[in-house]
C-alpha cells in the first residue's frame, strides 16, 4: 500500500510540474489530464522496471521510451510541440526515477 501511495504521489508531482507550461499557454483540459495520466503510468513503469541500475538513467529511459509514441503522434499534427514534450520527459524522468527508487521498497 505504501508503494502505491509513493508511486501516486511522485507521478502526481511530476504531472503537476509538467502542467505549468500547459497552463501558461491555455492548453485544452484534455491535454492536461492526459499529461498527468502519462506521468502516473510512467512512474508506475519506473517503479516496476529496471532497465538501468542507476535510478536517474532508469527514469530517463522509461520516461523517454513511454513518451516517444506520443511525441511522434503530436509531431504529425503540430511539430513545434514535440520538442517541449520530449524535453519535459528528459528533465522530469530522471527526477521521478530517483524519487521512486528512494522511497519505493522492493
Amino acid at each position: 500500500m505504501r508503494n502505491a501511495l509513493v508511486i501516486f504521489l511522485v507521478g502526481s508531482a511530476a504531472g503537476l510540474l509538467d502542467l505549468i507550461p500547459l497552463v501558461m499557454v491555455d492548453a485544452p483540459v484534455f491535454n492536461m489530464v492526459a499529461i498527468v495520466v502519462f506521468w502516473l503510468v510512467a512512474v508506475l513503469f519506473m517503479a516496476t522496471t529496471t532497465l538501468f541500475r542507476n535510478p536517474f538513467l532508469n527514469g530517463l529511459s522509461v520516461a523517454v521510451l513511454v513518451m516517444l509514441p506520443v511525441v511522434l503522434t503530436v509531431y504529425t499534427v503540430n511539430p513545434k510541440d514535440a520538442l517541449p514534450m520530449l524535453s519535459m520527459a528528459v528533465v522530469l524522468g530522471p527526477l521521478s526515477g530517483a524519487a521512486v527508487r528512494r522511497w519505493v521498497r522492493a
